[in-house]
């Protein structure tokens, strides 16, 4: 029994494939390409050319297999297509092949090469044949497979490419699943599809089916995107219900309407959702660098409207909340309008339009903004204005504007950048780091109160700037214009501004952005410098003058640096030109400058008057202030066409200084003085615990007159010479520095004359007794050859042994000492004044037989001859004055016996000859009173400044004796 089962199984094997080896015979493969290619044609208007041979195979399965393929659409198709393919393989059905029919159970295509041109025949009536779903019935194909294919379809939005599409649609049965799978390159970027349908024919009859689409396209989307719907179509609408889409966080669903009828598909979207996020969406293009044509293809894909309820809506790093916007597609535009955007705490509403004009793409619309944020604001637009070291701005902004760009690529749509409206800040906050540099504390930083306005005519023209803010307690009001455009493109943009306040007013007209960071000309324009600097915190330690201030120039500001060229500046009516730069970032700001003044007053600056200080006047107390000193470090090479101090003025004046680290250096390598000049050099170290003063000058062949009353208000003296002065000292205060100061100095003047003194005359006095003061008379004058001392300086007292002063009418010499810190004299000098005895008989020098001492406060000092000479040498005293008196007189003095004996009687005289050695002479009777005689005239005036002078004694030698005796009785 088992043998005959298996002998007849073997039969029925025999026989099938003896069956499906007559298959070729029987069906002819010519036969089956004819009916396979009218099979096409009558249910897609397709024709179908197999241009290579074709072969009818049993195994493994039944197929026909054709080479060089091609496939187009009817003539008057609104869409053209023409495929040709490499190779296709169509398997058949058995049972109604050996029928004498064609059913075909897949078909799969090798290599196929389609393009499809759309929209060039007639458009498709509005309404579908209504055998769509009946057609679809008779479709049963299990597997439509195409391998390493090419897709080019083309469009008046122009080509889109599909290279290396492999895909698989199932449909086994068209009232079940189908399914459909493909990979590929769209336009070069890799994407991954997997699409399903609940059932083809319900769908096609009009019936809910539910739809599902996944696409993956790493170069396009950063995350997978999932469609879900319930969809119903009635050719040609499509109707999408219960809409659901997802993508990486983004969540949208809704509803859609679209016609498929037309040029384009019609489509009408309505979306809400939790987040669409746009950077996830728009965040895979991965294009190059450089410039690139904006690609406007999507236009024109799809018409129709789009409606979106977002919640919130995440673009460029900023979330949007809420956002209600509406898109409508057309042809070759896009319109969108945003009712209501949440942005920057504010809300935003406008239009905008974005369409094609030839290759150029171009945007144009409004915008409406209302209580924006302005640090949200500010941080999306700058983000760098984060930084610590940033300006941060707070307050509200509106904006009311229009705007319109074209062109061809991203770069050159930004550039075209065109707007008109006004932007505005109201109740505006700023913190300015860099305001620290100009003034201490901590709201120099920050500006209240703050309006500003912004005004667009026109992007082609700068656009205005006006506003205002506070400051330190103080209105500033701002004014200027400024290129926005260059600012957007990156260029240095071009501005001008002007700020005006109560103590200042500034301005700027320049540049901003780029390299330096600013640069143009800037202006300065104060009333009282002084005020302007204490406003800013930095009260001036000078005690006076910074009145009116002016300054203009060439500003460059970048990182760390402010600098100033070809400066034009004016200050308490001195006026000049220079260079600057502020270096700022180091442990103290640096200030590099040249400057060029026409004159500089120092008085204001050091609290003086022009006048010489008054004599007597005292030392000051009060600290130097030397913290300038110690809050920048400086270079400045300056010249001067005249330098005043106090009453001396000079001329032209070059000096470079040098402060490092509180120590300054400062020399003057010219100074024109008075008809002559010099040079010098100044130290000064402001360290605070040692305070040190150096100067070292020396000026030759000045004017000595007019030098001398300008600095010291002394007239008297005339001549030609120099001055040298190395000394140094603590500058704590005026006095410290007297009573510290040390080092050396001198003086050596020629040709000249001491006016007012009249040495005889002087003589005179000093022969009777004690003068109080220098006895200066007017039209008095001594000739001088010459003048000279030199000084010796310890702890603030001037010591000399070479004092000498030569003339025709007198010969001194002397030493002694002054004490600066008293302002008092103390010197001993040997004078020789000259003398006439007789007219005609010329002049000689007489000592006064005893030095005289110069000692007291400099203004007044008390002179008369030393005691201690007159005492060593009483006779040789006397005899000198007797030869005084007889040339001051013109008459024969008595022997110094006589002239004792008559001064105070023969028994004093006698007394007084034992007391001081003087030698006895015989007794005379007293002479009888007789006229005394006519004294020689002197050539030289006596001192204005004394009463007149009594009638002349009888024996004036007598009388100067009477003198001696109460100089020696009154100065014991």
């Amino acid at each position: 029994m088992l043998r005959r089962v298996v002998i007849g199984a073997a039969a029925l094997l025999a026989l099938a494939a003896g069956a499906l080896a007559l298959v070729p015979l029987l069906v002819p493969a010519e036969t089956v390409r004819a009916r396979i290619a009218a099979e096409i044609e009558a249910r897609t208007g397709w024709r179908v050319a197999f241009d290579g041979p074709v072969s009818l195979g049993v195994f493994p399965e039944i197929a026909l297999t054709a080479e060089r393929l091609r496939i187009e659409s009817a003539a008057d198709a609104h869409d053209a297509l023409a495929a040709d393919v490499e190779r296709a393989a169509f398997g058949l059905a058995l049972a109604p092949l050996l029928s004498g029919s064609v059913r075909l159970t897949e078909i799969a295509l090798e290599r196929p090469v389609v393009r499809i041109v759309r929209g060039i025949g007639p458009a498709p009536a509005g309404d579908a044949p209504a055998g769509d779903a009946s057609a679809l019935a008779a479709v049963s194909i299990d597997r439509l497979a195409v391998t390493d294919g090419l897709l080019v379809l083309r469009g008046a939005a122009g080509e889109t490419r599909l290279d290396d599409l492999s895909f698989v649609l199932a449909m086994p049965d068209p009232g079940r699943e189908t399914t459909l799978e493909a990979t590929g390159r769209l336009d070069g970027r890799a994407f991954a599809l997997d699409a399903g349908v609940d059932s083809p024919a319900a769908l096609l009859a009009g019936e809910d089916a539910g739809v599902a689409l996944g696409l993956e396209a790493p170069g396009l989307l950063p995350a997978r995107l999932e469609a879900q719907a319930r969809a119903a179509f009635a050719s040609p609408r499509l109707v999408l219900r219960d809409l659901a889409l997802r993508s990486g966080e983004s969540r949208l669903s809704g509803a859609a309407d679209v016609v498929l009828a037309g040029a384009a598909p019609a489509i009408d979207l309505r979306l809400a959702g939790a987040l669409l996020d746009l950077d996830a969406l728009l965040s895979g293009g991965g294009g190059g660098a450089g410039p690139q044509a904006i690609d406007l293809s999507a236009l024109g894909v799809v018409v129709g409207d789009v409606e979106l309820a977002l919640e919130r809506l995440r673009v460029a790093g900023r979330e949007i909340a809420p956002a209600r916007l509406q898109v409508q597609l057309e042809d070759d535009a896009a319109s969108l309008v945003v009712d209501e955007a949440g942005f920057a705490a504010g809300v935003v509403s406008g239009e905008a339009r974005i369409g094609r004009d030839g290759a150029q793409a171009r945007v144009s619309g409004s915008l409406a903004a209302r209580d924006l944020d302005a640090s949200v604001l500010a941080a999306t637009l700058a983000p760098g204005l984060g930084a610590a070291d940033a300006p941060a701005l707070s307050g509200l902004v509106a904006a009311d504007l229009r705007f319109a760009l074209a062109g061809e690529t991203p770069q050159a749509l930004r550039a075209s950048l065109n707007a008109a409206g006004r932007v505005a800040l109201v109740q505006g906050e700023a913190r300015i780091p860099a305001l620290a540099a100009v003034a201490p504390g901590a709201d120099a930083t920050r500006l209240s109160q703050t309006t500003l306005a912004v005004d667009l005519a026109d992007l082609t023209r700068p656009v205005r700037i006006s506003g205002d803010t506070v400051w330190r307690g103080e209105r500033i009001g701002l004014d200027g214009s400024l290129d926005l455009r260059a600012l957007v493109e990156g260029r240095a943009a071009p501005l001008d501004l002007a700020l005006s306040a109560p103590r200042f007013e500034a301005g700027y007209r320049g540049t901003l952005g780029a390299q330096p960071a600013s640069a143009g000309e800037a202006s300065l324009r104060t009333g009282s410098l002084r005020d302007l600097l204490a406003w800013l915190g930095r009260p001036p330690a000078t005690p006076g003058g910074l009145g009116p201030f002016a300054v203009s120039g060439r500003l460059a500001v970048e990182p760390g640096s402010v600098a100033v060229a070809d400066a034009r500046l004016s200050l308490d009516g001195a006026s000049g030109t220079g260079t600057a730069r502020l270096l700022v970032g180091g442990a103290r700001p640096r200030l590099e400058a040249r400057l060029a003044l026409d004159r500089l007053d120092l008085n204001p600056y050091f609290g003086l008057s022009a006048a010489p200080a008054a004599a007597g006047g005292g030392w000051s107390e009060t600290p130097v202030d030397l913290s300038a000193l110690r809050a920048l470090d400086a270079t400045l090479d300056l010249s001067l066409g005249a330098l005043v101090f106090r009453g001396i003025e000079t001329g032209r004046v070059s000096l470079s200084a040098r402060l490092e680290n509180g120590s300054l250096a400062a020399d003057l390598q010219e100074i024109a003085l008075y008809g002559g000049g010099g040079n010098g050099r100044v130290e000064v170290d402001a360290t605070p615990a040692a305070p040190r003063l150096s100067a070292r000058f020396g000026f030759a062949d000045l004017d000595v007159r007019p030098f001398l009353t300008d600095a010291a208000g002394f007239e008297r003296l005339e001549g030609r010479g120099g001055v040298r002065l190395d000394v140094s000292g603590r500058l704590v205060t005026q006095r410290t520095l007297m009573e510290s100061l040390s080092g050396s100095a001198g003086f050596a003047f020629r040709d000249g004359a001491i006016r007012g003194v009249d040495v005889t005359a002087l003589g005179r006095l000093l022969a009777t007794g004690i003068v109080d003061g220098w006895r200066l008379a007017e039209g008095a004058r001594t000739e001088l050859f010459a003048f000279e001392a030199g000084f010796a300086i310890a702890d603030g007292t001037a010591r000399t042994d070479d004092l000498r002063l030569v003339g025709p009418l007198v010969d001194m010499t002397g030493t002694g000492a002054i004490d600066l810190p008293a302002q008092r004299l103390a010197f001993t000098v040997e004078p020789r004044v000259a003398l006439e005895q007789r007219q005609g008989e010329g002049v000689r020098l007489v000592g006064f037989g005893a030095p005289v001492r110069i000692e007291g406060p400099w203004a007044r000092p008390r002179i008369y001859p030393d005691i201690a000479g007159v005492l060593q040498d009483p006779v040789g005293a006397y005899e000198r004055l007797r030869e005084l008196g007889t040339g001051v007189f013109g008459i024969d003095a008595p022997s110094a016996g006589e002239a004792l004996e008559r001064a105070v009687g023969a028994e004093a005289a006698r007394g007084l000859e034992r007391l001081l050695g003087v030698p006895a002479a015989p007794a005379r009777p007293a002479p009888a009173a007789s006229p005394s005689p006519s004294p020689v005239p002197v050539p030289v005036p006596a001192p204005a400044v004394e009463p007149p002078a009594p009638p002349l004694p009888r024996d004036p030698a007598a009388e100067a004796a009477r003198g001696l005796m109460e100089l020696l009785l009154n100065n014991r």
